[in-house]
């Protein structure tokens, strides 16, 4: 049986139900109709999240306030503005982007770990990243190359950035091996020594931030890049 969603319970705990025991994704729904049947009939009314006059019934998604003829977005309970909404998604998607970042970084550093230690050479140097023509903001990290171990300890190197917006967001970021990163690119780094010193797994790993031959290690491979340092802002973390 599949459990309510988050969601479902939120809506649930808004109109007055607090138990979750026994209930399914389908029971939760049947339960939302009735509760929200039985408050229609009541005659409870709830504040414009505007201009804070008294309306009812409570809409199903979207309602023009009768007092000042804004548009009231109702989700899981609770009542918006646009402008809360648009914020709302805003950080839902960087969140979740974040996590499905961080998802993927680990991963693929489980899966190098193991290519490495097995053919003593490397697979995936780093993450490509190319920025979307609408995030002006974030242009100057076009092109940069994060190295995997970066991407590790710093998820926030890789997009969306901060300044980035769900609905126009093009940036992408590429796993590449050693061969496929065009020469004379730049390896990102931080701007601030202290968050550049907190980058420890390059130190551990035979990938470094210097060119450094060890067995089994490609580090003149590091040769072929610039280094630079303020690659990306502050303002990025």
């Amino acid at each position: 049986m599949t459990k309510p969603t988050e969601r479902q319970k939120q809506f649930l705990r808004e109109l007055g139900h607090k138990s979750f025991a026994g209930l399914t994704k389908d029971t939760a729904s049947t339960l939302i109709d009735d509760l929200l049947a039985k408050e229609k009939s009541s005659g409870k009314t709830f504040p414009c999240p505007y201009c804070g006059k008294l309306f009812g019934p409570r809409p199903k998604r979207t309602k023009k306030c009768p007092s000042c003829g804004q548009v009231i977005v109702h989700l899981s309970g609770k009542f918006y503005t646009e402008a809360d909404v648009e914020a709302l998604n805003q950080l839902e998607w960087l969140n979740d982007a974040r996590e499905d970042n961080c998802t993927n970084i680990k991963s693929d550093w489980k899966d190098e770990q193991k290519f490495r230690k097995e053919f003593r050479e490397i697979l995936t140097v780093g993450y490509l990243l190319q920025i979307g023509p609408a995030c002006t903001a974030s242009r100057n990290l076009n092109g940069l190359l994060v190295l995997i171990e970066d991407a590790l300890d710093a998820p926030e190197f890789l997009p969306p950035y901060p300044e980035c917006n769900h609905a126009t967001c093009g940036c992408t970021y590429e796993p590449v091996s050693q061969h496929e990163v065009p020469r004379g690119t730049k390896i990102a780094e931080f701007d601030d020594p202290r968050q550049q010193a907190k980058l420890t797994t390059r130190a551990k790993s035979c990938y470094g931030a210097k060119p450094v031959r060890k067995p089994g290690c490609l580090g003149v491979f590091l040769v072929a890049f610039i280094m630079i340092v303020g690659t990306l802002v502050v303002g990025l973390i």
